[in-house]
């Protein structure tokens, strides 16, 4: 699933590369091309959680009333969420998603002549062999192969050669050496990358690891920025759900212990950093521009959610208004009505009143019928 993942990541890092000639740049457009495409779950998860904080009172308010009676209020519970079409789940594809996203962006920056250049690994292993025999012994190819077997003789009771014999054989010591170098070199299709390409984005080397050169100052840039930015988005979530007073419960009426927001604040930040000082550079760029861009697009569904919240609350005042003077006038009509029954409950119950109002109405009809007899 990973691996399918990667290699269409592959193909998006490797198209916004082909048009900017720089990794560095293809890396942040790559990242703005995945926070595009989940924007939409984004918005969604957003309105999601405010549509938590705008329901927990009638919830709680359900659970109260049917506190003793647990198979009503499942069934009042599961209506209430119908009626409001209203998943409190549905958040959680979004979290998924970002962790395939991030595990993805991981395996295309780790082994990017696999799913970026799309390099077999008969291809990779003879750019790796050829890279060691540049680098360790000065291109002298016999040198190295005398190695490969010295190597193999000395370390053949190690774990990891062990390993490499279980899985390819002991006939190939060249190849044994080889595979036991990847092992031990969890990223060294970026070395042969920056044979391939150059991997300076504003003097930072994206193939190197901050742990690994602690004292390169400038490798400490992106980890620092990853830690600022994650906590400023992790305060922003945080500062919208302190507007929700009400304690939440779960359907059986039970108070749901929430966890310690701060503790989270800070220990979530320093892990992405400690991850992003652990792992190449280019992906500790990555997540630092994912941290930024996740603070732009909070506040832009922050703006988004209230503009929409006000036009709702604008076409409710309407409807309210509209109603009142409806409610007016079907009040006025009843008055009128009920003033006319009793004015002639009145009559009837005055003989006098009644028999001077019978009096005109015969009038009335004989003056009628005398036109009608003149024409």
């Amino acid at each position: 699933m990973l691996g399918v993942i990667a290699y269409i990541f592959g193909y998006l890092l490797k198209f916004w590369f082909t048009i900017v000639g720089n990794y560095g740049w293809a890396i942040i457009l790559f990242s703005i091309t995945i926070k595009a495409i989940l924007f939409p779950l984004t918005l969604k998860q957003q309105k999601s959680t405010r549509k938590t904080q705008e329901l927990q009172p009638k919830l709680n308010a359900l659970q109260e009333k049917y506190k003793d009676d647990q198979q009503k209020l499942s069934e009042e519970y599961s209506k209430f969420m119908k009626e409001n079409k209203f998943n409190p789940f549905g958040g959680c594809l979004l979290m998924i998603l970002q962790l395939f996203v991030l595990l993805g962006v991981l395996y295309v920056v780790a082994n990017p002549m696999k799913y970026m250049e799309k390099s077999t690994q008969e291809e990779i292993d003879n750019d790796l062999r050829e890279i060691i025999v540049v680098e360790s012994f000065s291109g002298d190819k016999e040198a190295y192969e005398a190695y490969t077997i010295s190597y193999y003789n000395e370390h053949s009771g190690d774990d990891i050669i062990k390993k490499v014999i279980k899985e390819h054989g002991n006939e190939d010591k060249e190849k044994v050496y080889l595979e036991a170098y990847k092992l031990t070199n969890r990223y060294y299709e970026l070395n042969i990358l920056k044979n391939k390409y150059d991997l300076d984005f504003m003097g930072i080397n994206l193939g190197d690891i901050t742990m690994r050169d602690k004292t390169n100052w400038k490798l400490w840039i992106f980890p620092i920025l990853t830690v600022l930015f994650y906590y400023l988005s992790l305060w922003m979530v945080t500062r919208t759900q302190k507007k929700t007073t009400q304690k939440m419960k779960d359907a059986d009426g039970n108070e749901i212990e929430m966890p310690n927001m701060m503790t989270m604040n800070i220990t979530m930040p320093l892990l992405s950093g400690w991850i992003s000082a652990s792992v190449p550079q280019g992906m500790g760029l990555y997540w630092f521009i994912n941290s930024f861009l996740q603070v732009i697009i909070q506040l832009v569904t922050e703006q988004f959610i209230k503009k929409e919240n006000n036009e709702t609350d604008s076409n409710k005042a309407s409807e309210v208004i509209i109603e009142d003077k409806n409610a007016k006038v079907d009040s006025d009509d009843e008055k009128d009505t009920e003033a006319e029954e009793s004015a002639e409950n009145s009559d009837k119950d005055n003989p006098i009143k009644e028999y001077n109002n019978k009096k005109k109405n015969n009038g009335k009809n004989k003056n009628s019928s005398k036109k009608k007899h003149r024409k």
